[in-house]
């Protein structure tokens, strides 16, 4: 599989910081709000306040817009993981403590972030959007990264269950995190959870009694 390019020019990268950031506000709120297809990049020149061969001058293709708009997304997911990660070193975290953080960065970047996610449902549930399997598979690269050296820690101390085999283990966390963050972004998916109305203790609260349930099910259990 062929691994995204996404590639701006080189008259992109010189522009001043600030004028990049509109540029790509305008690109990512664009294409989560019409997805690939009906996204107008006559709409992203307007919302950015500059011509249309201004953009082109800047990127190849429509294309390359989208695929380094969902770059952006992913180097911004996997910088919140290890921010939230980093606050756990040196405090003897158990493994259920890291799990749990990163469901609470996944929570702060959608609150940080909203329309980036809202990015990343479309590349989700469109099927006909540009190398869509090989970005999802980025993403799922990446849970991979994170989870394998924290799953292989915790069987070595005896934490989780040896009947279980390292895939399953791996995809039951992966699929309940990326399930979770789906209900927290859009009440029709959270199960009658009612996710998006929870903050604060309330939200910590469910996120506990996830880790519980999975505690419960992955852990070997005492005596």
């Amino acid at each position: 599989m062929n691994k995204p390019a996404a590639n701006p020019k080189d008259t992109f990268l010189n522009l001043s910081e600030s004028k990049r950031g509109i540029i790509i506000s305008a690109m990512v709120h664009e294409f989560a709000l019409n997805g690939y297809r009906k996204a107008s990049m006559n709409a992203v020149v307007k919302k950015a306040g500059i011509s249309k061969g201004s953009l082109y001058q800047y990127f190849s293709s429509k294309e390359d817009i989208f695929l380094f708009v969902f770059d952006q997304f992913t180097t911004l997911v996997k910088s919140a993981v290890i921010s939230e990660s980093e606050k756990l070193k040196g405090t003897g975290a158990a493994f259920w403590d890291e799990v749990k953080s990163v469901l609470v960065a996944g929570v702060g970047f959608i609150d940080s972030y909203p329309v980036y996610f809202q990015l990343y449902m479309r590349v989700l549930f469109e099927h006909d959007l540009p190398q869509r399997e090989a970005l999802l598979t980025r993403v799922r690269l990446f849970s991979k990264e994170y989870f394998t050296p924290l799953i292989q820690l915790a069987r070595k101390e005896g934490v989780l269950r040896s009947d279980i085999s390292f895939e399953m283990v791996l995809f039951t966390l992966d699929a309940m995190l990326d399930r979770f963050l789906q209900g927290y972004s859009e009440s029709y998916l959270d199960g009658s959870l009612r996710l998006t109305e929870k903050s604060g203790p309330q939200l910590n609260g469910v996120i506990d009694e996830i880790i519980t349930i999975l505690q419960d099910g992955l852990s070997i259990q005492g005596d």
